[in-house]
């Protein structure tokens, strides 16, 4: 049975739309309930203009129902944004701490760092201080009777190749170099 054939049956009712429409042109043409077939229809004057209220309170309502469901996911998400804060913090300095080890791992301890100062160093020069920073920089203070020959044989090593003057001090015969190395 099709959805014409249903409609045009006599023994069943006709569909609310359909008694709508009747009612609407009945009323158009100012013959309301003229047509033998439809029941009278009369209705208050409120009708109209209720109905016209009901179609635009389902979009006004769900506006109004987006608007605050989108207000309090905005709350929620500040709440957890503010509670889980100290963890990112945290976390970010783990990961700080974690990048400084890895790259003092990568470095060469101290004993390997002074062989390498001691057999760069010429004849004559005395290591007074060896520091190396958080960061990684290098710093050495070396007291020598020729700095250009501290520098030069401290640029034929290579791991010391990077090393900069600094300062010098001269004192007692001798000058007092201090030498800074960048972190890599």
């Amino acid at each position: 049975m099709t959805m014409d054939a249903r409609n045009s049956d006599p023994s069943l009712p006709p569909s609310l739309a359909a008694r709508l429409g009747a009612w609407v042109r009945a009323s158009r043409r100012g013959r309301r309930g003229a047509d033998p077939e439809s029941p009278k229809l009369t209705s208050p004057r409120w009708v109209t203009p209720a109905l016209a209220m009901l179609i635009v309170a389902g979009p006004l309502a769900t506006m109004l129902g987006a608007g605050l469901l989108s207000g309090a996911s905005e709350r929620a998400t500040r709440r957890m944004a503010a509670t889980l804060e100290p963890r990112h913090l945290r976390a970010q300095q783990r990961e700080a701490a974690r990048a400084t080890l890895s790259a003092a791992i990568l470095r060469p301890g101290p004993a390997a760092l002074l062989d390498r100062v001691a057999a760069a160093l010429p004849a004559d020069a005395a290591l007074i201080r060896a520091e190396r920073s958080a960061d990684g920089a290098l710093a050495l203070e070396v007291s020598v009777s020729d700095p250009d020959a501290l520098r030069s044989a401290l640029r034929r090593a290579p791991g010391l190749s990077g090393l900069r003057d600094v300062r010098q001090q001269e004192g007692e015969g001798r000058t007092l170099v201090l030498l800074r190395q960048v972190a890599r």
